[in-house]
């Protein structure tokens, strides 16, 4: 996935602003709420870890289980998560978290919503649309495969007319928000190249 692969999801929004699908709408409307949830400058413990993980998974068809061996452990990596920056990201363990969840999907939302300027959100539409086919079996069960993608997202950051791209993804999801009467909100540069690889799948 390079940035030129990703531009089309500007014209796309600006031409179907409109979002009827409810589930679509519900994405959109809730993304700020479960972001002040996560990203609060004070460590995660587990009451914080309970909500942002039934939040998260009112977004995904299955529901939330937290295996309590792995819970002490989840907490410390979502705590580094925290703090991570895209120079040192690789030394949280994402493992414990989707062991945790029993889910490396459900473990992307958490780091998102704990860290958005550096974890991004990962599913089957998204890999879909990286890998130009449908991801293969156990393609989303596998941290290493998630780990490339948040590469891929930060070398998408560095690309020299990326930040025309930001500024003009910006301007449409800004324009989508108002006609779906949604209070306006801010995304960060990782949110943005996400969410324009989730428009594009769609496709």
């Amino acid at each position: 996935m390079e940035l030129n692969d990703l531009f089309p999801a500007i014209q796309q929004i600006e031409n179907q602003p409109a979002v009827n699908d409810l589930r679509s709408r519900t994405y959109l409307a809730t993304y700020p709420s479960i972001l002040a949830i996560g990203n609060v400058n004070e460590q995660i413990g587990v009451d914080r870890l309970h909500q942002l993980s039934a939040m998260v998974y009112g977004w995904m068809p299955r529901i939330v289980r937290l295996d309590p061996e792995h819970m002490n452990a989840t907490l410390n990596a979502l705590q580094q998560a925290q703090v991570a920056n895209h120079n040192d990201y690789n030394n949280v363990n994402i493992d414990d978290i989707a062991n945790c969840l029993h889910s490396v999907v459900g473990a992307s939302k958490l780091l998102h919503f704990v860290n958005p300027a550096i974890f991004p959100i990962w599913d089957s539409n998204i890999e879909q649309f990286r890998l130009g086919m449908e991801p293969p079996y156990n393609q989303m069960s596998r941290v290493d495969n998630y780990l490339e993608y948040v590469g891929e997202v930060h070398e998408i950051r560095q690309e020299n007319n990326f930040c025309n791209f930001y500024r003009e993804f910006s301007r449409v999801l800004q324009n989508r928000l108002e006609v779906n009467n949604i209070e306006a909100y801010e995304v960060s540069e990782v949110r943005a190249i996400e969410s324009a690889a989730f428009e594009l799948a769609q496709r």
